[in-house]
């Protein structure tokens, strides 16, 4: 099952992937200050999520602003605890733990 916890997760080690290679730098603010070098809104596997969310609903209006709500209220909060993580050392801490290893 998806969860918000699965995706920040998951953005967290794909952020850590482009930091390694250098697409992101490590000292980076927050989760805002990806978009200056990446798409970060697609982070975590999150436009594929939408893809699946618009394809399995009605094709109306009202189906389209559920499926965006649906997958809006699973996506927003993978992004405010991957800003928080970010803005509370995590990269430089994910990055220290990578080279111990």
């Amino acid at each position: 099952m998806i969860t918000s916890e699965t995706i920040s997760e998951r953005m967290k080690r794909e952020i850590l992937d482009d930091v390694a290679s250098g697409t992101v730098p490590a000292k980076v603010a927050g989760f805002t200050d990806l978009h200056t070098y990446v798409d970060a809104n697609c982070y975590g596997g999150t436009e594929a999520l939408f893809d699946a969310a618009h394809d399995a609903a009605p094709d109306t209006e009202e189906g389209h602003t559920a499926a965006w709500n649906s997958f809006c209220d699973l996506v927003n909060p993978a992004i405010e605890a991957v800003d928080a993580w970010i803005k509370s050392g995590g990269i430089a801490a994910a990055i220290a733990q990578r080279a111990k290893q």
